[in-house]
């Protein structure tokens, strides 16, 4: 063979490495419509290189995100560049670790506190400038291959003030669509059903019209099940709760739960995120718990994160059943069940 010969061989070689390192990406609204993410909320103090790495190396694809005051929570309502910052960093560290972003906003104007505030149903420059927040988050994250989501707000519940003027949470994931579409038209949007995202509460959920929204559901009911204290002994399947009829919770009971989230995926055609779940780790047959939803969550193409990576003692798939466990393993009955739910995943962010 000529050297000639050779040499246009290993450019053809080459050509095809080219080729392949700069394959497009995929399509982010596709990913949630097939349920191709898996993974966990992480929050800021873990989002490391070293942690998501970890994360990512039990085949988790999925880091989700808080976004905590880019704007000031109370009046004026100003931007805050550094938070805006410490986001940056944890997205970055997340794309070092081969991991795709939901951003998830949990405090921001007229919410200081995620649980207890209830400003922003009753203050119109709240919401005025919780639009603009998004709005600002992102023309800044605007086509950033790892950002698959933005997550409206985490858990909204107006409760009482759900009468107000103020207090209709279908108008007002509409305004924010609307802020983000002004300039960004790609990124998939996330809008969580009020009554703390609970299932149920779809049934009032109302789509925004976008064609590139996910709507995203959280599940920890029954708390007698899954916030149980270490000594409570309620065990599945097979347990009753107090007050709440007779039937026993088990798989069949499990899935009738999301009859109501089933239905509204059906009938507008729209993927599904579950956003946060989770069982206290100690709970006798919490495995079979966390693996039943799983399962159910897989069945129905749904995307999810559980709650939470690192972040809550009670909920550490890292620790074992013992509620003394204050140490992270690198093996535990848990971790191992969430490892082969991971293995499904195909498609990892990878830098361009």
């Amino acid at each position: 063979m000529t050297n000639f010969k050779v040499l246009l061989l290993l450019c053809a070689s080459m050509a095809v490495v080219v080729t392949s390192t700069n394959a497009a990406p995929p399509d982010t609204f596709a990913l949630w419509q097939r349920g191709a993410l898996r993974g966990a909320n992480v929050m800021l103090a873990q989002c490391t290189v070293e942690d998501l790495r970890g994360l990512r190396g039990w085949g988790a694809n999925l880091a989700e995100i808080p976004v905590l005051n880019v704007y000031s929570p109370v009046a004026p309502y100003e931007f805050k560049p550094e938070n805006l910052a410490k986001l940056d960093q944890a997205v970055e560290a997340a794309e070092q670790a081969g991991l795709y972003v939901a951003l998830t906003c949990r405090e921001g104007p007229g919410r200081p506190d995620f649980e207890r505030s209830h400003e922003i149903w009753r203050d119109a420059e709240a919401q005025e400038a919780y639009a603009k927040m998004w709005q600002e988050i992102a023309s800044h994250y605007r086509g950033r291959a790892s950002i698959v989501g933005y997550d409206l707000m985490c858990e909204p519940h107006p409760d009482d003030d759900a009468s107000r003027p103020l207090g209709d949470w279908n108008a007002l994931a509409q305004k924010i669509t609307t802020a983000i579409r002004s300039v960004d038209q790609r990124t998939p949007i996330l809008i969580n059903s009020i009554g703390w995202a609970y299932p149920k509460q779809f049934a009032v959920l109302r789509p925004t019209g976008d064609t590139r929204t996910v709507y995203t559901v959280h599940f920890y009911d029954p708390h007698y099940y899954t916030h149980q204290k270490p000594g409570d002994h309620v065990i599945y399947p097979g347990f009753h709760v107090p007050g709440k009829g007779t039937n026993a919770w088990d798989k069949v009971t499990l899935e009738s739960q999301f009859d109501v989230v089933r239905a509204f995926q059906k009938e507008y055609r729209v993927p599904i995120f579950v956003g946060e779940f989770g069982c206290a780790r100690y709970a006798t047959g919490a495995d079979q718990w966390l693996g039943d939803q799983m399962d159910i969550y897989e069945k129905y193409r749904w995307a999810w994160a559980y709650w939470a990576f690192r972040e809550w003692d009670v909920m550490n798939i890292e620790r074992t059943a013992d509620p003394a466990d204050k140490t992270n393993h690198a093996d535990t009955p848990l971790l191992r069940l969430f490892k082969k739910h991971f293995s499904k995943d195909r498609e990892f962010f990878r830098s361009q």
